[in-house]
C-alpha cells in the first residue's frame, strides 16, 4: 500500500450459522495474488492445514484487482 493513498480500514466480523461459527477480515490494502506459485505463501498454507487438522476448519482469501482482501475463516 502507498503511505499517500490513505487510511488503511480493517474490518472484522463474526458470524454464528448453523454449520459453525464465520470469522471475515476485511481490508481496503492494496491485496495480493494468493495463487501467485513464484512467491510461496509458507505461512498461509499452515494455517489453512492446522484449521483442517484441528478443527475441520477452512480459510478463503480473496483480494481484489483495485485493491483490498477478504479472508474468511470457518470454524464448524
Amino acid at each position: 500500500m502507498d503511505l499517500d493513498s490513505g487510511p488503511l480500514h480493517i474490518v472484522i466480523r463474526t458470524q454464528h450459522t448453523d454449520s459453525g461459527t464465520e470469522i471475515t477480515v476485511e481490508d481496503n490494502g492494496p491485496g495480493f495474488d494468493s495463487s501467485d506459485e513464484s512467491k510461496p505463501h509458507t505461512t498461509l498454507t499452515n494455517i489453512r492445514q492446522r484449521l483442517e487438522m484441528m478443527c475441520g476448519g477452512s480459510m478463503t482469501i480473496q483480494s481484489h484487482n483495485g485493491g483490498g482482501t477478504v479472508v474468511k475463516v470457518m470454524i464448524p
